[in-house]
């Protein structure tokens, strides 16, 4: 039995680990993104004027 709960707490563990860093990627790459496009907005902007 406790056998068991070592490996249901394990996958417990590592499901947790991957929520985590699976939304702190997607904050990460969402603000690379707007930054890109605020820039690229710039630059087109600056083309036209």
């Amino acid at each position: 039995m406790s056998e068991l709960k070592g490996s249901l707490l394990g996958v417990i563990l590592v499901l947790i680990l991957f929520g985590t860093l699976s939304a702190c990627l997607t904050a990460a790459f969402t603000s690379m993104t707007n930054a890109a496009t605020n820039q690229v907005a710039e630059v087109i902007e600056q083309a036209e004027a």
